[in-house]
Protein backbone atom coordinates (compact mmCIF):
# COMPACT_ATOMS: atom_id res chain seq x y z
CA UNK A 1 0.00 0.00 0.00
CA UNK A 2 1.35 3.64 -1.20
CA UNK A 3 1.43 5.86 1.95
CA UNK A 4 -0.40 9.15 1.05
CA UNK A 5 1.27 10.81 3.60
CA UNK A 6 4.26 11.57 1.05
CA UNK A 7 2.31 14.29 -0.39
CA UNK A 8 2.79 18.52 -1.12
CA UNK A 9 1.12 20.53 1.50
CA UNK A 10 1.03 23.53 -0.59
CA UNK A 11 0.74 23.41 -4.83
CA UNK A 12 2.43 25.15 -7.76
CA UNK A 13 0.07 26.94 -9.78
CA UNK A 14 0.29 24.30 -12.76
CA UNK A 15 0.02 21.34 -10.14
CA UNK A 16 -3.01 22.58 -8.31
CA UNK A 17 -4.62 23.55 -12.17
CA UNK A 18 -4.23 19.85 -13.16
CA UNK A 19 -5.65 18.36 -9.88
CA UNK A 20 -8.39 20.54 -10.42
CA UNK A 21 -9.02 19.56 -14.16
CA UNK A 22 -8.97 15.72 -12.70
CA UNK A 23 -12.37 16.94 -10.44
CA UNK A 24 -13.91 19.42 -12.41
CA UNK A 25 -13.98 17.02 -16.13
CA UNK A 26 -15.38 14.57 -14.32
CA UNK A 27 -18.25 15.93 -12.43
CA UNK A 28 -16.80 16.92 -8.98
CA UNK A 29 -17.01 21.31 -9.95
CA UNK A 30 -17.70 22.69 -6.70
CA UNK A 31 -14.34 22.93 -4.67
CA UNK A 32 -14.89 22.38 -0.77
CA UNK A 33 -11.60 23.71 0.08
CA UNK A 34 -8.26 22.45 0.76
CA UNK A 35 -6.71 20.13 4.33
CA UNK A 36 -3.91 18.61 5.16
CA UNK A 37 -2.61 18.79 1.05
CA UNK A 38 -5.78 17.34 -0.43
CA UNK A 39 -8.06 19.16 -2.27
CA UNK A 40 -11.57 18.19 -2.03
CA UNK A 41 -14.29 18.74 -4.64
CA UNK A 42 -18.38 18.06 -4.40
CA UNK A 43 -20.73 17.03 -7.38
CA UNK A 44 -24.00 18.97 -8.03
CA UNK A 45 -25.29 15.10 -9.01
CA UNK A 46 -22.93 12.46 -7.62
CA UNK A 47 -23.13 11.69 -3.83
CA UNK A 48 -19.88 11.53 -2.05
CA UNK A 49 -16.87 14.06 -2.22
CA UNK A 50 -13.67 13.49 -3.50
CA UNK A 51 -9.97 14.64 -2.49
CA UNK A 52 -7.11 14.45 -5.30
CA UNK A 53 -3.39 15.02 -4.19
CA UNK A 54 0.00 14.66 -5.74
CA UNK A 55 3.32 13.38 -3.88
CA UNK A 56 6.38 15.34 -3.19
CA UNK A 57 7.63 14.01 -6.87
CA UNK A 58 5.04 16.69 -8.17
CA UNK A 59 3.98 16.39 -11.82
CA UNK A 60 6.01 12.63 -12.11
CA UNK A 61 3.67 10.94 -9.27
CA UNK A 62 2.27 9.29 -7.94
CA UNK A 63 -0.79 10.92 -7.69
CA UNK A 64 -3.75 10.47 -4.72
CA UNK A 65 -7.85 9.94 -4.84
CA UNK A 66 -9.39 9.47 -1.73
CA UNK A 67 -13.00 8.72 -1.96
CA UNK A 68 -16.30 9.27 0.42
CA UNK A 69 -18.70 6.87 -1.29
CA UNK A 70 -18.40 3.63 0.21
CA UNK A 71 -19.23 1.73 -2.66
CA UNK A 72 -17.21 3.86 -4.92
CA UNK A 73 -14.60 2.87 -2.73
CA UNK A 74 -15.05 -0.77 -2.63
CA UNK A 75 -15.71 -1.41 -6.34
CA UNK A 76 -12.87 0.80 -7.79
CA UNK A 77 -10.53 -1.28 -9.45
CA UNK A 78 -6.73 0.69 -8.31
CA UNK A 79 -3.89 0.59 -6.40
CA UNK A 80 -4.83 1.04 -2.73
CA UNK A 81 -3.01 3.93 -0.69
CA UNK A 82 -3.68 5.33 2.70
CA UNK A 83 -4.82 6.93 4.86
CA UNK A 84 -7.39 8.37 3.14
CA UNK A 85 -8.58 11.96 3.72
CA UNK A 86 -10.60 12.62 7.05
CA UNK A 87 -14.39 10.98 7.17
CA UNK A 88 -13.22 9.33 3.52
CA UNK A 89 -13.98 5.70 2.31
CA UNK A 90 -10.88 5.07 0.44
CA UNK A 91 -7.54 6.14 -0.66
CA UNK A 92 -5.97 4.70 -4.04
CA UNK A 93 -2.33 5.78 -6.14
CA UNK A 94 -1.65 6.35 -9.53
CA UNK A 95 1.69 6.30 -11.26
CA UNK A 96 0.31 9.55 -13.91
CA UNK A 97 -2.27 11.87 -14.42
CA UNK A 98 -4.37 9.91 -16.81
CA UNK A 99 -4.32 7.20 -13.85
CA UNK A 100 -6.04 9.56 -12.08
CA UNK A 101 -8.53 11.24 -14.21
CA UNK A 102 -9.75 7.93 -14.98
CA UNK A 103 -10.46 6.73 -11.73
CA UNK A 104 -12.65 10.16 -11.22
CA UNK A 105 -14.78 9.43 -14.06
CA UNK A 106 -15.02 6.00 -12.82
CA UNK A 107 -16.10 7.26 -8.88
CA UNK A 108 -18.58 9.23 -10.74
CA UNK A 109 -20.00 6.81 -12.74
CA UNK A 110 -20.04 4.14 -9.69
CA UNK A 111 -21.25 7.05 -7.45
CA UNK A 112 -24.56 7.66 -9.69
CA UNK A 113 -25.33 4.22 -10.10
CA UNK A 114 -24.58 2.23 -7.17
CA UNK A 115 -27.72 1.79 -4.36
CA UNK A 116 -29.53 3.54 -3.62
CA UNK A 117 -29.87 6.35 -6.05
CA UNK A 118 -31.52 4.88 -9.27
CA UNK A 119 -34.05 3.74 -6.71
CA UNK A 120 -34.28 7.01 -4.91
CA UNK A 121 -34.81 8.51 -8.60
CA UNK A 122 -37.39 6.38 -9.55
CA UNK A 123 -39.14 7.14 -6.37
CA UNK A 124 -38.45 10.84 -7.31
CA UNK A 125 -39.81 10.03 -11.02
CA UNK A 126 -43.19 7.90 -9.83
CA UNK A 127 -44.26 10.24 -6.67
CA UNK A 128 -47.44 11.60 -9.12
CA UNK A 129 -48.54 7.85 -10.51
CA UNK A 130 -51.26 6.13 -8.98
CA UNK A 131 -51.69 2.51 -8.97
CA UNK A 132 -54.29 1.97 -12.35
CA UNK A 133 -52.98 -0.86 -14.93
CA UNK A 134 -51.77 2.35 -17.18
CA UNK A 135 -49.92 4.09 -14.51
CA UNK A 136 -48.22 0.90 -13.39
CA UNK A 137 -46.87 -0.16 -16.78
CA UNK A 138 -45.35 3.55 -16.73
CA UNK A 139 -43.67 2.81 -13.55
CA UNK A 140 -42.22 -0.16 -14.92
CA UNK A 141 -41.19 1.62 -18.40
CA UNK A 142 -39.68 4.41 -16.00
CA UNK A 143 -38.12 1.86 -13.97
CA UNK A 144 -36.35 -0.38 -16.36
CA UNK A 145 -35.17 3.28 -18.24
CA UNK A 146 -33.65 4.20 -14.80
CA UNK A 147 -31.58 1.11 -14.38
CA UNK A 148 -30.48 1.08 -18.23
CA UNK A 149 -29.13 4.30 -17.16
CA UNK A 150 -27.46 3.41 -13.85
CA UNK A 151 -26.05 0.35 -16.14
CA UNK A 152 -24.67 2.35 -18.56
CA UNK A 153 -22.85 4.38 -15.80
CA UNK A 154 -21.43 0.98 -14.25
CA UNK A 155 -20.22 -0.85 -17.14
CA UNK A 156 -18.84 2.63 -19.10
CA UNK A 157 -21.47 2.33 -21.72
CA UNK A 158 -19.46 -0.77 -22.98
CA UNK A 159 -20.23 -4.49 -23.02
CA UNK A 160 -17.66 -5.86 -20.56
CA UNK A 161 -17.71 -9.54 -22.81
CA UNK A 162 -17.24 -7.89 -25.98
CA UNK A 163 -16.07 -3.77 -26.33
CA UNK A 164 -19.77 -3.17 -28.26
CA UNK A 165 -19.96 0.52 -27.54
CA UNK A 166 -22.91 1.12 -29.74
CA UNK A 167 -25.76 2.01 -27.37
CA UNK A 168 -28.39 0.83 -29.91
CA UNK A 169 -26.36 -2.54 -29.47
CA UNK A 170 -26.34 -2.86 -25.78
CA UNK A 171 -29.10 -4.47 -23.24
CA UNK A 172 -29.86 -3.94 -19.62
CA UNK A 173 -29.86 -7.60 -18.68
CA UNK A 174 -31.53 -8.46 -15.40
CA UNK A 175 -29.87 -11.44 -13.74
CA UNK A 176 -33.09 -11.89 -11.34
CA UNK A 177 -35.43 -10.99 -13.68
CA UNK A 178 -37.90 -8.16 -13.23
CA UNK A 179 -40.61 -10.72 -12.42
CA UNK A 180 -38.97 -12.69 -10.27
CA UNK A 181 -37.57 -9.53 -7.81
CA UNK A 182 -38.75 -8.98 -4.16
CA UNK A 183 -38.90 -5.47 -4.38
CA UNK A 184 -38.62 -2.47 -6.65
CA UNK A 185 -35.09 -2.01 -4.87
CA UNK A 186 -34.23 -4.97 -6.31
CA UNK A 187 -35.35 -4.40 -9.94
CA UNK A 188 -33.24 -1.33 -9.89
CA UNK A 189 -29.91 -2.41 -7.90
CA UNK A 190 -27.12 -2.41 -10.38
CA UNK A 191 -25.30 -5.25 -9.06
CA UNK A 192 -28.80 -7.19 -10.36
CA UNK A 193 -27.39 -6.35 -13.91
CA UNK A 194 -25.14 -6.63 -17.08
CA UNK A 195 -24.96 -4.76 -19.84
CA UNK A 196 -24.20 -6.89 -22.67
CA UNK A 197 -24.62 -6.61 -26.53
CA UNK A 198 -27.87 -7.74 -27.92
CA UNK A 199 -26.81 -11.51 -28.38
CA UNK A 200 -25.43 -11.79 -25.68
CA UNK A 201 -27.89 -10.46 -23.60
CA UNK A 202 -30.55 -13.02 -25.64
CA UNK A 203 -28.51 -15.68 -24.46
CA UNK A 204 -28.20 -14.90 -20.87
CA UNK A 205 -31.88 -14.14 -20.87
CA UNK A 206 -32.87 -17.37 -22.16
CA UNK A 207 -30.22 -19.52 -19.77
CA UNK A 208 -28.31 -20.47 -22.53
CA UNK A 209 -25.63 -18.70 -21.54
CA UNK A 210 -24.24 -18.16 -17.33
CA UNK A 211 -21.72 -16.98 -15.44
CA UNK A 212 -19.25 -18.60 -12.91
CA UNK A 213 -18.03 -16.85 -9.64
CA UNK A 214 -14.82 -15.99 -11.30
CA UNK A 215 -17.12 -14.02 -14.08
CA UNK A 216 -16.23 -16.60 -16.99
CA UNK A 217 -19.06 -18.04 -19.42
CA UNK A 218 -20.32 -21.02 -18.79
CA UNK A 219 -22.66 -22.34 -22.02
CA UNK A 220 -25.53 -24.36 -21.62
CA UNK A 221 -25.75 -28.34 -23.30
CA UNK A 222 -28.41 -26.80 -25.53
CA UNK A 223 -26.47 -24.32 -26.84
CA UNK A 224 -25.43 -25.01 -30.68
CA UNK A 225 -22.00 -25.16 -32.28
CA UNK A 226 -22.89 -21.52 -34.67
CA UNK A 227 -24.35 -19.86 -31.70
CA UNK A 228 -21.19 -20.96 -30.05
CA UNK A 229 -19.00 -19.24 -32.70
CA UNK A 230 -21.54 -15.91 -32.87
CA UNK A 231 -20.95 -15.74 -29.29
CA UNK A 232 -17.16 -16.17 -29.46
CA UNK A 233 -17.29 -18.11 -26.00
CA UNK A 234 -13.83 -19.45 -26.63
CA UNK A 235 -12.41 -15.49 -26.71
CA UNK A 236 -14.76 -13.68 -24.26
CA UNK A 237 -12.87 -12.09 -20.92
CA UNK A 238 -14.01 -13.04 -17.67
CA UNK A 239 -16.55 -10.21 -16.51
CA UNK A 240 -15.59 -8.59 -13.05
CA UNK A 241 -17.52 -9.54 -10.70
CA UNK A 242 -18.28 -7.85 -7.19
CA UNK A 243 -20.30 -10.61 -4.34
CA UNK A 244 -23.29 -9.27 -4.88
CA UNK A 245 -23.00 -10.02 -8.81
CA UNK A 246 -22.24 -13.66 -7.51
CA UNK A 247 -25.01 -14.24 -5.36
CA UNK A 248 -27.25 -13.28 -7.97
CA UNK A 249 -25.22 -15.23 -10.59
CA UNK A 250 -25.74 -18.45 -8.44
CA UNK A 251 -29.40 -17.67 -8.53
CA UNK A 252 -29.48 -17.36 -12.26
CA UNK A 253 -27.12 -20.86 -12.53
CA UNK A 254 -29.85 -22.22 -10.43
CA UNK A 255 -33.23 -21.06 -11.82
CA UNK A 256 -32.14 -19.52 -15.81
CA UNK A 257 -29.54 -21.42 -16.98
CA UNK A 258 -30.80 -24.99 -19.00
CA UNK A 259 -28.02 -27.35 -17.79
CA UNK A 260 -27.79 -30.89 -19.66
CA UNK A 261 -31.05 -32.39 -17.88
CA UNK A 262 -32.55 -29.05 -18.22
Amino acid sequence: MIDTRDRLSEYPFALESELRDAANEHGYRIPQGQAAGWLFFSSASAPGEIAVAASTNGMAGPFFLSVAHPGAARELKAELAGPCAKGHAGAFAFQDRDGLFEAVSAVYRLSMCLPTLPYENFLSDTAHLGDTEAEREQKVRIGQNRFRSALMDYWNATCPLTGVRETELLRASHIIPWAACSSDQERLNVHNGLLLSALWDAAFDAGLVTFDDLGRSIASPKLGLDAREALGLENVPPLPLSDQHRERLKWHRDNIWISAEG
